[in-house]
């Protein structure tokens, strides 16, 4: 083809295309739960601990101008923080990294969010109210125990209505993007308990024994049918993610070809009037 007929309108389409790809269709975690807040909004979830189990929260405050990866970095290392058997289980976040830290403008990082949690139980005293600071880490931990505080209960009792988590969001011009997780433990003492039930083994009928290692096989299929729903509930968020970024690239290639299709019908048209074809 000559020069002067050569498609640099749809050269230009494939360039942008590719530089613009990797920025739609970036990779994105969602390991914590991950809420957007609006300007004073005020936005609550309920949560049900299981009798004999308690939890443990964690929250993180962004703001909704935090960069992707700033995102990732967080939610990555709140994964790791929640996740039993982690070396980092529920110890603090480590220091933020340069290339990420360079990405967090210094007035914000640690700073005053003017987002506050409040973490109640119903017809008891407030458990936790206080101010978030910007990609600080709020820890709670032992909710159910310090909710039966001044009462005397031996065994973690599950409250009428659950335990209720809201964040309000004060800032009249700015959203926040909160990521928390709560982390179940079962009583520690559950199968110590247990085995102190079971005077002896050789005592105990092969029935009894069969009885007791199904009692310990249900409570572990109740604890990972637990875990799947808080995972269906993150990847149910991340698939969300992933198809709004797909609408927008396919919005985007759209609106390109349109582009393309008009450029060429003009070049086109100029080079045939050129050559006094028209």
């Amino acid at each position: 083809m000559p020069a002067s007929t050569r498609p640099y309108p749809a050269c230009v389409a494939l360039l942008l295309l590719a530089v613009l790809s990797p920025l739609l269709l970036s990779k994105s975690y969602a390991y914590p739960i991950i809420t957007d807040i609006d300007q004073s909004d005020t936005k609550c979830f309920n949560f049900n601990v299981p009798d004999d189990d308690d939890a443990h929260m964690v929250f993180i405050a962004l703001p909704d101008s935090a960069a992707e990866e700033v995102e990732e970095w967080f939610s990555t290392q709140m994964y790791d923080m929640t996740r039993k058997g982690s070396a980092n289980f529920m110890k603090q976040l480590p220091n933020v990294s340069k290339e990420i830290h360079e990405k967090i403008s210094d007035d914000e990082f640690n700073g005053r969010s003017n987002v506050y949690l409040k973490l109640t139980v119903p017809k008891r005293p407030v458990l936790r109210h206080q101010m978030f600071m910007w990609y600080a880490p709020v820890v709670v931990m032992n909710v159910v125990k310090a909710s039966q505080r001044g009462q005397n209960k031996k065994k973690n009792t599950q409250p009428p209505g659950g335990y209720s988590v809201c964040f309000e969001n004060k800032n009249a011009d700015q959203g926040v993007r909160m990521l928390f997780d709560v982390v179940l433990m079962s009583d520690d003492g559950q199968d110590e308990e247990l085995q102190n039930k079971i005077i002896k083994k050789e005592h105990l009928t092969p029935l009894e024994t069969n009885f007791q290692e199904g009692i310990k096989a249900a409570n572990t299929i109740l604890s990972e049918m637990k875990y799947m729903e808080r995972r269906e509930a993150r990847m149910r968020h991340t698939a969300e993610s992933t198809n709004a970024k797909i609408r927008m690239f396919s919005f985007l290639s759209v609106i390109v070809l349109l582009g393309v299709t008009f450029l060429q019908r003009t070049y086109l048209r100029s080079y045939f009037k050129k050559k006094k074809l028209m």
